[in-house]
């Protein structure tokens, strides 16, 4: 045999070990993260983690509605301007 095609096939082999060790590592880390317990919430957490929810939309909504009317006051205040440069 040549040895350049030995050294190929030497090379295809460690290569190919070294990818089965790589997917292997990763695989059994991917299992081992997936298996973890996941921690449950009781009744009270649940509660007030909705609870807390609730209040966030609320304020989101308010939010929405100070800059809503930000908006429109701004733009009331600019179509005059508007208005008379272009007149």
């Amino acid at each position: 045999m040549d040895p350049i095609e030995v050294g190929i096939g030497v090379s295809i082999v460690i290569g190919a070990f070294g990818a089965f060790t790589i997917v292997g590592v990763a695989a059994a880390a991917l299992l081992k993260r997936w298996s973890r317990p996941k921690p449950s919430l009781d009744a009270a957490e649940t509660h007030e983690l909705r609870h807390a929810i609730t209040q966030l939309a609320a304020e989101v909504s308010e939010l929405h509605e100070r800059v809503d009317f930000a908006e429109r006051m701004l733009t009331s205040q600019r179509e005059p301007h508007r208005l008379t440069e272009r007149e």
